[in-house]
């Protein structure tokens, strides 16, 4: 169906992105984290390298629309593990599902990917939840409970769907649909809780996620 020559989830892994951890018990065979220390780094870059065309690669950790950042503890944030160049030499003739922030506006500039599925601006902590109130005038009066459960719910749900991926259930098409589908279905059942006070702004998250990602396919493929 799907013929991926290898599945790779590739974690970039730091104190803000343990939560995506969950993927290792769901995943353990395809499954990679790596750190800031250079040789993490590029053992990283070298199991990316070798693989095969077409693969499966899905990125999980912070990124910017110029690229996918290397693990931080600090949160600053200022190096790339893969900038757009990087990017267009790595993800060369694979699929590709980067779980990242601003993904959305980073595959834009990935070319040479089979296809490609990128994410909007994904409030993963309480961190950017202040930075975000910081600087726009439209506040997200949640706590770091809401921001613990919203990152579940889109976790769980992308979970869901990448199963049915690698099992070749799903084209790699298809992964937005039905993505879209069992987000909705939280929106859903979160609404209709009526005792949670913060349901309106915690669903706007969850439209926020559904409405921002990108499928793009590369039309030479």
């Amino acid at each position: 169906m799907n013929n991926y020559n290898k599945i790779l989830i590739l974690h970039a892994l730091d104190k803000s992105t343990n939560f995506l951890s969950v993927y290792k018990e769901e995943f353990e065979n395809y499954y990679f984290s790596f750190n800031s220390e250079q040789e993490s780094l590029n053992n990283a870059k070298s199991i990316l390298g070798n693989l095969e065309p077409k693969s499966l690669i899905i990125y999980l950790g912070h990124g910017s629309s110029s690229g996918l950042y290397e693990p931080d503890d600090s949160h600053s944030y200022e190096k790339y593990f893969l900038d757009a160049t990087w990017g267009n030499h790595f993800f060369d003739e694979h699929d590709i599902f980067l779980l990242s922030c601003k993904s959305n506006d980073y595959i834009k500039k990935i070319y040479k990917a089979n296809s490609s599925i990128g994410f909007g601006n994904i409030i993963s902590s309480k961190f950017e939840l202040d930075h975000h109130n910081e600087s726009n005038s439209l506040k997200i009066p949640l706590q770091q409970s809401d921001i613990d459960r919203f990152n579940k719910i889109y976790v769980n749900s992308s979970i869901k769907v990448i199963k049915k991926l690698v099992n070749n259930e799903i084209y790699f098409f298809d992964v937005p649909k039905y993505l879209r589908f069992m987000i909705n279905s939280d929106i859903n059942q979160l609404l209709l809780y009526k005792n949670n006070s913060n349901r309106l702004h915690f669903s706007r998250l969850l439209f926020d996620f559904r409405n921002e990602f990108l499928y793009k396919k590369n039309p030479k493929a």
